[in-house]
Formats: structure tokens, C-alpha cells, sequence
């Protein structure tokens, strides 16, 4: 018998409410962590594995040559002590790699405990999956074979919703994208925000509060978004504003926005790009353009507006100018609650909203003290990017007092951009054939940690809001919160699902339809985890001496009962048992408790299974 590691979750059933707090949040979670003795793997099973592999598989012929560079490895690995101990297959490989000069690997950090052969391990993954922890066997390749599943039907051409949903035809999209808007900028989910509208549509709809980015940076997430692939995947890790999306790996024409285009739908893109000039790539993606970056104020027509007024005027335009005979889909990308930054003030909503919030008194974030900043790793100091935009925004109360409200309003003039979108919606008579879905490129720090802005794999910076109304949701359905992990990569694949275009086989998401249309079924085999990954786009080797204080890299295991953080540039782990430490201020990494310790084997050897796996591009 296999024995398995694994967390199941309820879904919510509860209608959109306010947000709990943490201590009235109970998540119904079993754990099984396996504990024992360590176990050695000896050179005569694995070679018989291999051996196994190699004659009865049929593999690429790069996965052959890592295939025989391991075999060679291995077998230098037979001269060594026979009282070696190895604790898992990933051990076991890390030394093997260390006796074959044959095994090279990405340019990706490593991990103390993983390999550099990641190919050769996952391409046949299924006779690696059962890791040892403490003598024990535990699987974590879970929910692998039903991801698989629906990898093979994308390959087939055929879509989820063309199964479930014979009776709808191609909807309409209107997409709602904001910029660093973090999980409590919801009315929703927070009583000090209005955002009646977005509110609406989560009562129409669904709202997802454990929606989460993969990665959480601007550039970097929205270009997860258009290919529906990890950000080790599509490679646009670096800064370079004048070339963003042109270097992609994936063809262009694969992503979001030309395949709706090619498919007959005239689409539309008014806000930010985050690229100064679009190229001629993004004419094969969008018919009209509006495109604005960066600042809160424009100069349009010699009249000074602020942009996010620019998003409805130029959304609205779209609308009424479009083809009525055909298909559509429109991205109206906000740049608002982002701050324009080094510039004082870093918020800077309409001169009409500045009444908004006025008398109000906006909680103080609890972790916003000296000594959350002091207990962060040693790395973290002055001149980290993060804490150098803390300064000034929110490191007083009166500072954070004004920030905190500014950026809210900024949100309140988005929501009114979504109602006014949405009564034009209605005004036209396609309301009930459109597709509507708010979200963001990432979170974003108030004050947390004694820092601003975003890129770590803190809950405030990873968790941002979804919602999705969709006019073939069963009625039973609308209305409610899912708390399943939805993640940055299932965008596109959704948006061309409900757009009846097959979803193309490289995107590695999945339909977020299936929580809504078989919510029982999808519960059982949806992700219960993920890999997050940040990195700065070179390798961790090159980046100058003092480059990692600034924005260090890091890689995390996301669970909602722990969470693992790696940071490759300093060799540091952190473990927070985030069911009773929801704000992460608790690293217990070297607690002596079984119970951690049991936790920690495991998030170890789940970290990485899914970070080879997902950086593969497998679907997840």
C-alpha cells in the first residue's frame, strides 16, 4: 500500500461576507506526516530502475543523455562507502550528479537538496514519486494523474466547458485588471474599502480569496497571465520595459490575446502596458489600443486627467465603437492602487475623492513594527527595496494613515469604472453574454513586516482578489466564496475556455469553471498546494556580492497550514504553520517538535517535486 501526505479543504459554501480574522477562520484540514528511520537506497535498486527506464520507455533524446549521465554517476556512486546513508531519491541523485560531469542542469538556483538532472526525474516521474520521509514512503505527486488527464484533452483540442456547457455559446470577456491590489482592498472581504460594484459582482458570481499569483511583480505576472505559463517558463524575468513580451519562449501567437483574435473576436486593451511602445507583435493581439503607463496623471488633449478616468472614458469607447457583430473582449488594465514611485505622494487619487475615508481610522497593521522588521532574515536591512519604500508611506501613523486612505480611493474611482462599464454592458443588451472578471498582477505590503511593495511569498503579497461572473454559473453557485488555490496560470486558460477556443497544450493552468460547474469533483482533485518563485533573471551565482539586500530571490512551497520559503542567494529556509501564525511571524524552522519536524521533511520533499515540475511546464 502507497501511503500518502495530504491536506483536504472544504470549500466555502458561505455567501460574500466581511473578512474574518484569522482567529475566527477555521480551516478543516487532516495532515498525515510520516516519521521513521532513514532509509537507504542502494546502488544495485536504482540501477535496476534505470535500467528499467531506459529499455522500456520511450524517451526524448535529451532524456536519454541524462538518463546515461545518471547511470554513470550512480555508478561511481557504487565505489563509495556502502554505509552511506541517503535520505530520498533527490539526495541520492544530488551525489550522483556530483560524480558525473555528463549532468548539467538550468541556471536557476539550487536547493541543498535538489538535483541538478531534473529532466531525467521528470520525465518519468511515476517511478519517483514516493519519497522518504523518516523511513517512511510519502507520495508527493499529488492530484499528478488527474492534471495529466486534462493535459492530454487540451492536446485532443478539446475544452472542459465544451463538455459541460453544449448549450452556450462563445461569451463575451470583460476583464478587470488591476494593479498591486492585495486581498484586503475589497469591500467584500474588508468594511473600511467601497467597492460596491466589484461587491456586486461577487454576489452574482464567485469570489476566490485564495487566488494567488505565482509570481508577484508586475512585468513578470502579467506576462504568467497572457501565456498561462510559470515565470521559469515564458523567461521574461528581467526589467526591460522596451522589450517586454518580444523574447518570450512561448510564440506569441500561442498567448491570450491573438489567439482570441484569431478566433474572430475583436478585442480591446485601454490602460497600462507595461512597455512604453507596443510592437507590431501586439497587433496581432489587439484591434484598439489605449495605452498609458506608469503615472496617475496624463496629459490628454492638453487637459491633465487622471488615468484611471482614462480607463472608463477609453473602455466606454471601445464599447460603443465596436463591431456588433462580433465577439469581443476587452482589458481594461488600471494602474491604480500601484504607487508612483519615488515621488511624493506615492497615492495620488482624483482631487474629488480626496473627501472619501476622511473621518475614517483605518486599522494599523499588526506586524507593522520595529520589531517585525528586526526578526526578518539577517539579509533583510536598509537597504532592501522594500523597507527604502516603507519609509514615507508607512512608517508613522500619520503616514500611514494618509497612504492607506489615498489608496483606497484610488480603489473606490476603480470600482465606479466597473459600474459604469458594466451599465453600458447592460445598456447594450450583452450583459447576460459576457464573461466579467476583476483581478491583479500581484499584492502589495501596507506596512507588513515593516515593509512596502511586493516580490516575497508573504500572504499580503501573494493573495490577491478574484472574482468571476459568469452568466452560465448555476444559480446554486452564485454568490459564494471557493477557497480552493487558483492561481496566476488559470486566467488564460479559463478566458479561452468560455470563449469555446481550445486551450493550447502548453499553458500549465486549468479552468476555474470546473469550481463552479462541478464544484464536488473539482474540490477532490483541485491543487491543495503550489510553487511560487521569485527570481531576479539572472543566476543567483552571478548577482553582484551585495546585489541579494536589495530584492533577494526567493522560492516557496504554499500550503494553508505551512508555508516553506527558500532563499537561494543566502542558502536560508524559513517553515510557518500559517493555520496558528496566519501573519508569519513565527519561523519555526529549527523547532525540536515532531509534529514541525515531521511537516518540514515533507515541505521539503513537496518543494522539490513541484518547483522541477512546474519549472518543466508541466500542467498544474
Amino acid at each position: 500500500m502507497t501511503l500518502t501526505s495530504s491536506i483536504s479543504t472544504d470549500s466555502t459554501n458561505g455567501k460574500v461576507g466581511q473578512l474574518e480574522t484569522p482567529n475566527q477562520r477555521s480551516m478543516a484540514t487532516e495532515r498525515s506526516f510520516l516519521f521513521g528511520s532513514r532509509r537507504v537506497f542502494t546502488f544495485a535498486m536504482l540501477a535496476g530502475i534505470l535500467i528499467f527506464l531506459m529499455g522500456s520507455l520511450s524517451v526524448s533524446m535529451q532524456s536519454q543523455q541524462y538518463i546515461e549521465a545518471l547511470y554513470s554517476g550512480l555508478s561511481a556512486v557504487a565505489s563509495l562507502n556502502n554505509s552511506t546513508t541517503l535520505k530520498s531519491v533527490e539526495e541520492l541523485t544530488y551525489v550522483a550528479q556530483q560524480h558525473s560531469p555528463g549532468l548539467t542542469g538550468r541556471t536557476l538556483p539550487e536547493h541543498p537538496h535538489e538535483t541538478r538532472i531534473r529532466q531525467a526525474i521528470h520525465s518519468h516521474y511515476p517511478h519517483f514519486e514516493h519519497h522518504s520521509v523518516r523511513g517512511k514512503v510519502v507520495d508527493v505527486t499529488q492530484n499528478v494523474n488527474r492534471i495529466e488527464e486534462l493535459s492530454l484533452t487540451r492536446k485532443k483540442n478539446v475544452t472542459y466547458m465544451e463538455v459541460k456547457d453544449e448549450d452556450h455559446g462563445p461569451l463575451n470577456v470583460v476583464l478587470f485588471y488591476a494593479d498591486d491590489w492585495t486581498l484586503k482592498v475589497l469591500g467584500a472581504l474588508n468594511p473600511h474599502v467601497k467597492t460596491p460594484n466589484i461587491d456586486q459582482m461577487a454576489k452574482n458570481g464567485m469570489l476566490f480569496p485564495y487566488n494567488c499569483v505565482t509570481t508577484s511583480i508586475c512585468w513578470i505576472s502579467r506576462a504568467t497571465f497572457v501565456t498561462g505559463v510559470y515565470a521559469a517558463v515564458h523567461q521574461q524575468l528581467k526589467i526591460a520595459h522596451n522589450s517586454l513580451f518580444n523574447n518570450l519562449t512561448i510564440p506569441w501567437t500561442e498567448t491570450l490575446f491573438p489567439q482570441l483574435k484569431k478566433h474572430g473576436y475583436y478585442t480591446g486593451l485601454v490602460g497600462k502596458w507595461h512597455a512604453p511602445s507596443p510592437g507590431k507583435e501586439m497587433k496581432l493581439a489587439f484591434d484598439v489600443m489605449n495605452i498609458y503607463y506608469g503615472r496617475h496623471w496624463e496629459l490628454r488633449n492638453g487637459q491633465r486627467r487622471h488615468v484611471t478616468d482614462l480607463n472608463g472614458e477609453d473602455a466606454l469607447n471601445f464599447l460603443r465603437s465596436r463591431p456588433k457583430d462580433q465577439k469581443f473582449a476587452l482589458k481594461v488594465s488600471f494602474f491604480a492602487t500601484h504607487a508612483q514611485d519615488y515621488t511624493i505622494p506615492a497615492y495620488s487619487p482624483m482631487n474629488e475623492s480626496m473627501s472619501l475615508y476622511e473621518d475614517d481610522d483605518i486599522p494599523w497593521v499588526q506586524t507593522n513594527t520595529e520589531q517585525h522588521w528586526k526578526d526578518l532574515p539577517w539579509f533583510f536591512d536598509n537597504r532592501n527595496e522594500g523597507r527604502r519604500r516603507y519609509i514615507g508611506r508607512f512608517d508613522t501613523p500619520d503616514n500611514y494613515q494618509y497612504n492607506i486612505k489615498c489608496l483606497y480611493r484610488m480603489a473606490t474611482e476603480v470600482d465606479s469604472v466597473v459600474g459604469e462599464v458594466i451599465d453600458e454592458l447592460k445598456r447594450q443588451g450583452v450583459y447576460d453574454k459576457t464573461l466579467l472578471i476583476f483581478t491583479t498582477d500581484n499584492g502589495n505590503l501596507h506596512g507588513e513586516h515593516g515593509l512596502a511593495e511586493k516580490w516575497y511569498p508573504w500572504e499580503e503579497s501573494i493573495r490577491v482578489p478574484l472574482v468571476i461572473q459568469d452568466p452560465r454559473m448555476p444559480a446554486t453557485e452564485r454568490g459564494k466564496v471557493n477557497d480552493e488555490f487558483t492561481l496566476s496560470v488559470d486566467l488564460a486558460p479559463t478566458i479561452l475556455s468560455a470563449a469555446k477556443i481550445p486551450i493550447p497544450s502548453h499553458m500549465q493552468g486549468r479552468d476555474i469553471a470546473e469550481l463552479y460547474f462541478d464544484p464536488h469533483q473539482a474540490t477532490v482533485s483541485w491543487r491543495k498546494d503550489f510553487f511560487y518563485e521569485w527570481s531576479q533573471g539572472e543566476p543567483v551565482e552571478a548577482v553582484g556580492h551585495n546585489e541579494y539586500y536589495h530584492i533577494p530571490a526567493v522560492f516557496a512551497l504554499i500550503r494553508k497550514d505551512w508555508k516553506y520559503f527558500y532563499w537561494p542567494q543566502v542558502k536560508v529556509e524559513q517553515l510557518f504553520q500559517i493555520e496558528n501564525d496566519p501573519y508569519e511571524q513565527r519561523d519555526v524552522l529549527n523547532s525540536t517538535a515532531q509534529t514541525t519536524q515531521e511537516a518540514l521533511d515533507f515541505m521539503r520533499a513537496r518543494y522539490f517535486f513541484l518547483k522541477n515540475y512546474s519549472q518543466m511546464g508541466n500542467p498544474v
